[in-house]
Parts: C-alpha cells; sequence; structure tokens
C-alpha cells in the first residue's frame, strides 16, 4: 500500500511541476525550462528527465545550466534546463 502512495505522490507532484514550466527569454531561439524543487528532498535523475520531456517536445535535448534559490523561501529551489 505504501508504494502506491508513494508511486500517486510522485504523479501528482509531476502534474504540480508541469504548470510551472517557463521560458527563459535569455537563450536566444532556444526553450528552457525551471523545475521547482526541495533541496533536502530530491532526485537529480527525475528533475532531468523532466527537462529531457520537455525539450523532446522541441526535437531538444536537455541541458543543465544552473539553480536558483526561491527568495519567497527558505526550503524551495529551482532548476534551470536549456533546450539545445
Amino acid at each position: 500500500m505504501g508504494g502506491v502512495i508513494k508511486i500517486t505522490a510522485v504523479v501528482l507532484v509531476g502534474f504540480a511541476l508541469s504548470a510551472c514550466v517557463s521560458n527563459d527569454t535569455n537563450y536566444t531561439g532556444a526553450e528552457s525550462i525551471s523545475i521547482p524543487y526541495d533541496p533536502y528532498d530530491f532526485d537529480p535523475k527525475d528533475l532531468l528527465a523532466e527537462a529531457q520531456a520537455h525539450c523532446q517536445a522541441y526535437g531538444l535535448r536537455a541541458v543543465y545550466e544552473d539553480e536558483t534559490v526561491d527568495p519567497q523561501s527558505v526550503r524551495w529551489r529551482y532548476r534551470h534546463y536549456r533546450c539545445v
């Protein structure tokens, strides 16, 4: 039962994060994505997989750019990926 709850939570988080996709205008002619995450509970591979899925829609691949801290929260951060 615990596995079902974890899977459901991951799916719900994925849907919530997909609403936070943004285009960064610093990259001329390229799409980008910023993914919010909890630095105390995250898997970099999952974040990269989400960015890859976004970039594949444009026929591109995701490259990790950097990360920033959410100024309105002491907990949340954003990982930024560029589609190349």
